[in-house]
């Protein structure tokens, strides 16, 4: 802990530098304005109980519903821009779905949407675990806050939040009528509808709440057809896909989504809390734009061996070794070879080059799967029963349930190159208990409880590439169960210095039996030997055959010291455990020569943090600073490995940086706020055979993140009033796969949101206008270079969207 105290020390001293430059812009506004603002405090439940933001020796970043609606932001993923050092997309490599969250928080994250991987960063909405990363961006209804926690959580929330947690916190029935609804427009013919309403029903003792929210947009990319592409045969259509192709756009928005709340209050020690949830997304696929192709004969990319079985004599293929390869092709039955130089016009193909990089991002010549059809629905009981003055007793228990079919042909081709589509069904199942004491005239503070998990499912892999050479066919069969004991207690030693402990035991016990098929056979087509073959009665079977089984155990702790140098300024150390469990490797599109399922181990983080936490000048300034060190072992990356993206542990890393935070009331009409972050990860050592280098940069990590933002009331007299905000987001280079592609390394960008409030004076309605991304900065979210099949592809952000929200509540 010798270090985390110096970098306290550090911390504090960087921190009260600045103060005096920002104090004397705020005391000099308090002498001219005898109404100088003051900063509304912010409650958070990060340790499992309400307390101000300012108290918890916790790295956060809180958003209330009121800076939401400010800003106009309607989904969990929208976040990423008010937060230092994380990064959350709406997206992931070649899924083709919106509804997906790929969140890192200082490094730490997932961005692969797979049954068999774990998320980093855990998302929990009313202390719900969401255990998949499809279906996971929800909307922000209703919502009281939404608290973003950085570094290692595992000992107050538990599985995968080994980066940090996401905690969505919805707005609990109150024992008053009151309703709230609004319609916006806005680019891309967007049409949303939003709106909750809150019944009384009977006195102090029940309470409803029903809300719901309706989104519609068209989407921003457009597929256009090939100049010429008639006149060539393709078998678009002929193989299995989750749902049919659909749609002339992609990166549309179609959302459906209802929540309802009873709560139950019999008594004022006993209150009850039942929640349901339900959304339907049927949306096109997001956008997927063509970046490069690899296809020269040296590479033996799948897209090289089409090109030369359309364009060469089968006599020649023969003598090459692609004479099976070009013959009939598992469920079309029709070969490939020598159609471009036989006698025969009619059968010919195009070839598969950069010729269809279209040099617009926004457009594509693809067919194929163009589609995300995302059903989720879950339900909740949440009891908080006072047993006594110092004991209370908090139960949640919840299931939820996804059905999901999402698809994308990211070849870019008028032809089947890279048609990745799935099916995945998950259902869920948690309890957890939590007695929270509060002793020793309220200095001990403690919550102990215990946690069970379950959930079950499956996901079926439809892809075929290049023209049905590979034809991937995988049922995918799971089981997760989970359970966990664990306690954290801050006591104040005295009313400067408190301590912090917590710790947690998990078990996890996992079952997956792969079915994985390649229908082609490509691979024994190839000369991959048949007696290597899991199942010598079908050798299209590549998965290794059984069930397999594995049992993880874990025990992490949490400990820290905190010490106020005043009323106002906290300062602490802590040191945080965090643990993702392993798994397995699915995508297999070639026997495993071992004839054993390939697999991955847990990883864990070390974390060192040192920060402060004030609100100064009568709470007219909040600034908040953190400075940590995380040891990364068993890093979990997903690489190429042939021709399927595979999960793999990459070696040993580290990552130190800092945060800053600050928030300032400069006058009553004027309030500023920014934060700075800055990561320096690397790896620093690799397992044997990796195919990631040190050098390399931690995907989704940039190295410097920044935003700063202003908010300006402008009084209307007898009109009313008007408020200006402006906020400018900056994020350095980033790469967006573990390779380090150079094709997918993001350049530094910056983001500038624009708004406009007007409330007219006396009444309960307002109107909000403004503009995203007013620069019109396009900046890869998400791709992927897999050179085996012969392709480069990305997701490009949205571009500049206008909007108008006319808002009621009474």
């Amino acid at each position: 802990m010798k270090g985390s105290r110096g970098a306290a020390t550090a911390l504090l001293k960087a921190c009260v530098s600045v103060l005096p430059f920002l104090g004397l812009a705020a005391g000099a506004q308090a002498q001219d304005n005898a109404g100088q603002g003051m900063l509304d405090e912010i409650i958070v439940t990060a340790q499992k109980r309400a307390e101000n933001l300012q108290e918890v020796p916790i790295a956060i970043t809180a958003l209330g519903a009121d800076a939401l609606e400010a800003r106009g932001l309607t989904n969990v993923t929208q976040v990423t821009d008010f937060a230092p050092n994380i990064q959350i997309d709406q997206a992931s490599p070649f899924a083709g779905s919106s509804t997906i969250v790929s969140a890192f928080v200082r490094g730490i994250g997932q961005n692969d949407f797979a049954f068999n991987m774990e998320p980093g960063v855990g998302l929990y909405v009313d202390g719900v675990y969401f255990a998949r990363t499809v279906g996971a961006a929800v909307d922000l209804l209703d919502i009281e806050r939404v608290e973003v926690l950085k570094g290692p959580q595992g000992t107050l929330f538990g599985r995968n939040t080994i980066g940090g947690a996401l905690s969505v916190v919805t707005a609990d029935p109150t024992d008053e009528f009151k309703y709230k609804a609004e319609m916006t427009t806005g680019s891309f013919h967007r049409l949303d509808a939003r709106g909750t309403v809150n019944v009384p029903l009977v006195a102090e003792k029940l309470a409803a709440s029903v809300s719901f929210s309706s989104k519609e947009r068209d989407g921003y990319q457009k597929r256009i057809p090939f100049p010429g592409a008639e006149r060539f045969v393709t078998d678009t259509g002929r193989f299995i896909t989750s749902r049919p192709p659909g749609g002339d756009r992609q990166g549309n928005e179609n959302v459906r989504t209802l929540r309802g709340k009873l709560a139950f209050t019999p008594n004022q020690d006993v209150k009850l809390v039942l929640s349901g949830d339900a959304s339907w997304a049927n949306e096109q696929a997001a956008p997927s734009t063509l970046l490069g192709t690899i296809t020269d004969p040296a590479s033996q990319s799948i897209a090289s061996v089409y090109n030369a079985c359309i364009s060469l004599p089968p006599a020649v293929l023969s003598t090459i070794g692609l004479g099976a390869a070009c013959g009939p092709r598992g469920t079309v039955g029709t070969g490939l070879a020598g159609v471009n130089v036989d006698a025969d016009p009619s059968n010919n193909r195009l070839p598969y080059d950069n010729r269809f990089i279209t040099g617009d991002i926004d457009t594509s010549y693809a067919r194929g799967s163009n589609y995300s059809i995302v059903n989720t629905y879950g339900l909740s009981a949440t009891l908080d029963w006072s047993l006594s003055e110092s004991l209370g007793l908090k139960s949640i228990t919840a299931y939820r349930n996804l059905d999901s079919a999402f698809g994308v042909e990211n070849g870019g081709a008028p032809f089947v190159v890279s048609d990745t589509s799935f099916n995945m069904q998950q259902d869920q199942v948690s309890q957890e208990i939590q007695l929270n004491y509060s002793g020793f005239d309220d200095r001990l503070k403690s919550v102990v409880g215990a946690y069970y998990f379950k959930e079950t499912g499956n996901l079926l892999d439809t892809v075929p590439f290049v023209e049905g050479l590979v034809q991937v066919y995988g049922p995918n069969d799971f089981e997760n169960k989970a359970w966990a004991l664990f306690t954290h207690n801050n006591f104040q030693l005295t009313d400067r210095i408190g301590l912090t402990f917590g710790a947690r035991y998990t078990e996890e016990r996992k079952r997956f039996e792969g079915k994985q098929r390649d229908l082609n056979s490509f691979a024994l087509k190839m000369g991959f030997p048949a007696a290597l073959y899991p199942d010598q009665t079908d050798l299209t079977r590549v998965y290794p055959l059984g069930v397999n089984r594995k049992k993880f155990t874990d025990s992490s702790v949490r400990l820290g010291a905190e010490y106020k140098l005043t009323d106002d300024v906290l300062t602490y150390a802590s040191y945080a455990q965090g643990f993702k469990s392993g798994g397995w490797t699915t995508r297999l599109t070639a026997p495993e020569p071992s004839g054993i399922a390939p697999d991955f181990e847990p990883e864990t983080a070390d974390t060192y943090e040192a920060g402060v936490k004030s609100e100064l000048f009568d709470r007219r300034l909040r600034l908040n600073g953190a400075m940590f060190w995380t040891d990364y072992k068993n890093i979990q990356v997903v690489v190429q490995r042939g021709i399927s993206p595979t999960f793999e542990n990459a070696g040993t890393g580290r990552i130190k940086g800092f945060e800053l935070e600050a928030e300032a009331a400069l006058t009553s009409a004027l309030t500023l706020n920014a934060s700075l972050g800055y990561l320096d990860a690397e790896y620093r050592k690799l397992e044997a055979g990796s195919t990631i280098a040190l050098g390399n940069k931690f995907v989704n990590t940039p190295d410097w993140t920044f935003n700063l933002g202003g908010a300006y009331e402008v009084g209307l007299g007898e009109a009313g009033s008007g408020t200006l905000r402006a906020d400018y987001v900056y994020k350095s280079a980033q790469a967006k796969d573990a390779a380090n592609s150079p094709a997918l390394i993001q350049s530094g960008y910056g983001l500038v949101n624009l708004s406009a409030e007007y409330s007219p004076a006396d009444s309960n309605w307002q109107i909000l206008t403004g503009v995203r991304n007013a620069t019109d900065k396009r900046y890869l979210v998400t791709g992927l270079t897999n050179s085996s099949i012969g392709n480069t592809t990305g997701t490009y952000s949205r571009p500049r969207e206008w909007f108008l929200t006319l808002r009621v509540r009474g």
